[in-house]
């Protein structure tokens, strides 16, 4: 499900983006989906940017 969202919300992903998704353990997961509310790019999502003041 969190490959289908962040196509819908940046579009297509690279091979490696998704390969990153699928090899994911569930916390991991969990934090991305997380991200993925106010993320503004998928580097955002996988944590290198700025992070919702909940996560610091």
């Amino acid at each position: 499900m969190l490959l289908s969202l962040l196509a819908v919300r940046f579009g297509p992903l690279g091979e490696a983006d998704c390969q990153r998704v699928l090899d994911a353990d569930a916390q991991t997961l969990l934090q991305w989906s997380t991200r993925l509310l106010s993320a503004r790019t998928v580097e955002e999502v996988f944590g290198a940017g700025p992070r919702p003041d909940s996560e610091h």
